[in-house]
């Protein structure tokens, strides 16, 4: 049935152009009943063919990419994630779980990581409207309350909604020597430039649950498990085109976007559902001001605050608030003089990645009749691990030329950077574990000691998170040069680029050679060797200043009847030194690259095929930790573990894509299919750090390997098959109907066979506790077949209104996402509605 179904909806969606040319047809036969003077027959055009899904195809520049304005309109699945559109383009891999209905992964509104080339998410170049925006600090980490991290920003410190965004461009291979800091892909976001008449959009979208049908694995026995998530996601977006005098013109953009999900509480802490938001911000104000013909000054300010709750099901007065996003201001004035065109910028980057959290946690026992937030445990959890204060800011400025010279083009310019990174633990945070037992001799000596509870019961264990304030200052210089030129029918593009930063103090210098072949006409083929330096990361130096753990512990004063607790009890029981992390003596990663392509007419088209293959070293990784003697500042000797990274780790990867792209009457049609295999050395792959998982205090317990181990160990071992799915490829037909009043868009999206490690639904029982089961599985194929309608309604003084259904999972497949025996929903068809208005 849902062959016929699928095939059933591909055919009518071809044949929609029938009832319109028989319409037309009969109203002439009419005519011509009607007027004796007979024309001659003429063909019209109602529609223009649309955009492709994606442009790209020179032979130069065989690695870039580009999904337009209207292009991402077609395609965007409503929930304003600007990357989901890079599923369309080859050697481009998204999580495993991508499109999981997880509550986490609902809730979150953050971009999507990708890895670009065999390339880790962390280690692309972010830009955003020329404004550098990778985030170099830590991002490993995904536990919101981790007593040290924090999650709130990704690997893009600064994102907008897709509703600004004018184009957005990804460079997977042969990348011009223009470009550095990254060893796996290029993502560029660029904010459309004000129009050229007063215009004003406004774009409502939204999604809840009800619109989500939830499907699960027939292996899965669903009659004990959890119920499906509800939640529900709006955005709201407008903007305002303002030419303001005839050389100045401003755009002015608007706009939020939220998340709710609702999160089951555990039944000792009176069940129900708690609601967690996310929320993310857009304010945007861009300015073009021309000078002259040959003179332009561009600027631009982007205001994008993130925010995301969260509390734990089995605790009391734990909210945890994450922050990410913030602020970037550019200017660039462009120009020509004579034959050299010419650009100098200055850009700025401040992102918050803070947390608010409570500063104190305890653990009560049940018992104790003032500890009424939970019955059915023994002991009863409280409160947060405290704030984190964390931020990086950019100052960056950029120049660049480009001019004839000797019979070609020669291209070339500079960068600087100066980069603060800065975390800190502002006040100490405090918690407080093992119970004295309930009495009613209990006595507080101090009436704000928040471990004592007078009359009835004391906590004997405290352990400190003391304050630290970390940060961490860079500079970055890098040149660049490029020269094109042509010999008949070869094309030869050489460059090198150089940077240097007082971080690792590396000089790193990578050639870019490119050399095109035009057989003949527009058939060509490309070649490429290429070297990319990754960009900065300062991760290890922010954990050089990590305080030491230390726990406490106390005894009481027995005072006739009175068990007595004071505050001044407490004395050190351990000490806990963490790791340090020495980065002395690394060098900077780098990924080698040969890459060949052939570029060819083909049909109404143009086709390319495309291999790339990728030689990753360098990576920074880490070792075993190991013992070494160190003194105090007292001289006194103690045992130091120190975790050395090193650059041991590899990755080899090797791709192959096909692609075509034709654009015939009303519609733009767009076919590819990608290979690859990616391989590499690390044990723990995607983690930079082990987890500082203090007495077992944080994430949960599973079972891989016969073996109990956590849930954030494991989920380092899974990285190495995440992001590596083998095969993929891509089916997009988009048509305009109508003169252009209706847009239909059909996207085919598939996804091959693939390992990797997952919860295989299996929970066993030991020493009296549960666990989930993990082990490598096999993921079966998935084809996605997303539907998007957008219609306009005709024009009037008013303005235009528009209304928009974008359907997911049409046919309602198994997406083969991470699932539990308690949780084991996944995404069928969803449904997002949408109305836009135009003025």
């Amino acid at each position: 049935m849902k062959t016929i179904s699928r095939a059933a909806l591909i055919a009518a969606l071809t044949a929609m152009p029938v009832p319109v040319l028989a319409q037309e047809n009969a109203a002439a036969g009419r005519a011509q009943d009607e007027d004796t003077v007979q024309l001659a027959p003429v063909d019209v055009v109602e529609t223009r063919a649309p955009a492709p899904a994606y442009t790209g195809y020179d032979p130069v520049d065989s690695g870039a990419s580009t999904v337009g304005e209207e292009a991402i309109q077609a395609h965007q699945n409503g929930s304003g994630d600007p990357m989901d559109m890079l599923r369309l383009i080859p050697n481009i891999r998204f999580d495993a779980d991508y499109e999981s209905v997880d509550r986490a992964d609902l809730q979150d509104l953050r971009p999507s990581d990708i890895s670009i080339a065999g390339g880790r998410p962390f280690e692309n170049l972010f830009r955003l409207d020329g404004v550098r925006v990778t985030n170099i600090m830590d991002t490993t980490s995904t536990t919101v309350n981790d007593m040290n991290e924090t999650v709130g920003a990704g690997n893009q410190s600064v994102f907008i909604d897709p509703a600004l965004i004018g184009a957005l461009t990804v460079r997977d291979s042969n990348v011009s020597a223009r470009y550095g800091d990254f060893s796996g892909g290029v993502v560029e976001v660029d904010v459309r430039d004000p129009g050229d008449d007063y215009a004003a959009t406004l774009t409502f979208g939204y999604e809840n649950d009800g619109f989500v049908e939830y499907i699960y694995d027939d292996s899965v026995d669903a009659e004990g498990a959890d119920t499906p998530p509800t939640f529900e996601r709006w955005r709201l977006h407008g903007t305002v085109d303002m030419p303001v005098t005839e050389n100045f013109s401003l755009l002015v953009g608007l706009g939020r976007s939220t998340s709710r999900v609702d999160y089951a509480v555990d039944e000792d802490f009176g069940g129900g559902y708690r609601g967690s938001r996310s929320t993310s911000d857009n304010v945007l104000v861009k300015g073009v001001y021309d000078f002259s013909g040959t003179l332009s000054l561009t600027s631009s300010i982007t205001y994008s605050p993130y925010e995301s709750e969260f509390s734990q099901s089995n605790s009391a007065d734990s909210l945890t608030v994450s922050q990410g996003g913030g602020l970037t201001l550019r200017s660039e004035l462009a120009g020509a003089t004579g034959e050299t065109d010419w650009s100098v910028s200055v850009a700025y980057l401040d992102a918050d990645m803070s947390r608010d959290a409570p500063p104190t946690h305890t653990n009560f026992p049940t018992a104790a009749p003032s500890v009424d937030y939970c019955t059915g445990r023994t002991s009863c959890s409280r409160g947060g691990f405290g704030d984190l204060e964390q931020y990086q800011r950019d100052l960056q400025f950029e120049a660049d030329f480009t001019r004839p010279f000797l019979g070609g083009t020669l291209s070339g310019g500079g960068e600087f950077s100066h980069t603060e990174a800065h975390k800190a633990r502002l006040e100490d945070v405090f918690y407080y574990t093992m119970s004295s037992g309930v009495d009613a001799n209990t006595v507080c000596a101090d009436p704000d000691d928040v471990a004592c509870i007078d009359g009835e019961v004391a906590l004997r264990q405290r352990i400190e998170l003391s304050q630290f304030d970390a940060t961490v200052e860079l500079n970055q210089t890098s040149a660049w040069i490029e020269d094109e030129r042509s010999f008949g029918p070869l094309t030869l593009r050489s460059g090198l680029r150089w940077t240097h930063d007082d971080f690792l103090d590396n000089h790193d210098v990578a050639g870019r050679l490119t050399a095109v072949w035009e057989f003949r006409e527009d058939w060509t083929l490309t070649g490429g060797l290429n070297r990319y330096y990754a960009g900065d990361f300062v991760g290890y130096a922010i954990r050089e200043h990590y305080p030491d753990l230390v726990i406490y512990r106390r005894d009481a004063t027995v005072s006739g009847s009175d068990i007595v607790f004071s505050p001044d009890d407490w004395e050190v029981y351990r000490l806990t030194r963490p790791a340090r992390y020495r980065q002395a003596g690394l060098s900077t990663p780098y990924s080698d690259e040969a890459t060949l392509a052939l570029t060819f007419p083909a049909w109404i088209g143009v086709g390319r095929v495309k291999a790339v293959q990728r030689w990753h070293r360098d990576q920074i990784i880490g070792q075993p930790r190991v013992s070494v003697e160190e003194s105090d500042e007292d001289g006194a000797p103690y045992t130091r573990s120190v975790y050395y990274p090193t650059n041991e780790g590899k990755t080899d990867y090797i791709g192959a894509s096909a692609e075509w792209s034709a654009s015939w009457r009303n519609h733009a049609i767009t076919f590819n299919a990608n290979w690859s295999e990616t391989r590499n050395n690390a044990e723990f792959f995607s983690d930079y750090f082990d987890q500082l998982d203090y007495e077992d205090m944080l994430g949960d317990l599973v079972i891989y390997n016969d073996a109990i181990i956590s849930l954030a160990e494991l989920q380092a071992i899974a990285n190495q098959s995440n992001f590596a799915t083998p095969f993929t490829a891509n089916a997009s037909l988009v048509s305009h109907w109508f003169n252009d009043a209706l847009t239909t868009t059909l996207w085919l999206n598939w996804r091959g066979e693939y390992d990797t490690l997952a919860d295989t639904g299996i929970n066993e029982t030991r020493d009296g506790t549960r666990y989930d089961v993990y082990d490598v599985v096999t993921r079966d194929p998935y084809l996605e077949t997303d539907l998007n309608i957008d219609y306009l309604f005709p024009q009037t003084g008013y303005g235009r209104l528009g209304l928009e259904v974008r359907i997911s999972n049409l046919f309602n497949e198994l997406p083969h996402t991470s699932f539990t025996a308690d949780d084991p929903w996944q995404r069928g068809r969803s449904v997002w509605l949408g109305v836009n208005y135009t003025y």
